[in-house]
């Protein structure tokens, strides 16, 4: 009896087989070959955050500064726009973020490309470091007045960028009206 004992000792603290191990290992593999894209996939979304976040900024300073009163040098009261002009690729191009390999490091603000008239009238800038480059035009005065801001970032620096524009407008009621944003290229 003792020795049947000690032979089902045996038996029960030998562990897993081979194939219950390869087993194991396939279905690691299987569910990381499902995970990684799908994670890699939420974290470029995630990066896209940045552009509409920056894209309302810029919406409601465009709406500010077209309510404002505004007055030219004589005193004349001026007619309502939006910061004339246009400015593209603030603070830099996009692809000079990507020099530093294939991982979409994030650009170095600097505080000095945020120093010029349209963004101080948006009160627009970027303080902390980004992914996206930024671009404004307007043109128009009262009922005509148009808009229309870009964010622009390659998010993994293959040279292929994604693109969100909001256009902006007048409505029939004299209030501003944003379009979109406009997605080229979401994740790339």
């Amino acid at each position: 009896m003792l020795a049947k004992l000690k032979k089902l000792r045996k038996q029960k603290a030998g562990g897993f087989t081979l194939i219950e191990l390869m087993i194991v290992v396939a279905i690691i593999g299987i569910l990381a070959a499902v995970a990684i894209p799908a994670f890699v996939k939420y974290l470029r979304k995630s990066k896209t955050v940045e552009a509409t976040e920056g894209l309302d900024k810029v919406k409601a300073g465009a709406k500010s500064y077209f309510q404002a009163d505004h007055y030219d040098s004589t005193g004349n009261l001026l007619a309502k726009q939006f910061p004339g002009g246009s400015i593209g690729e603030t603070p830099n191009a996009v692809t000079a973020c990507c020099t530093a390999g294939a991982n979409a490091p994030k650009c170095t603000p600097n505080s000095a490309a945020w120093d010029q008239a349209i963004w101080r009238q948006l009160q627009f800038q970027l303080t902390e470091p980004h992914y996206f480059s930024w671009a404004f035009g307007a043109s128009g005065s009262n009922k005509g007045a148009t808009f229309t801001a870009t964010a622009r970032g390659d998010l993994d620096c293959d040279g292929v960028t994604s693109t969100y524009t909001i256009l902006g407008s007048i409505d029939s009621e004299f209030g501003v009206v944003g379009k979109g944003p406009i997605i080229s290229n979401e994740i790339e």
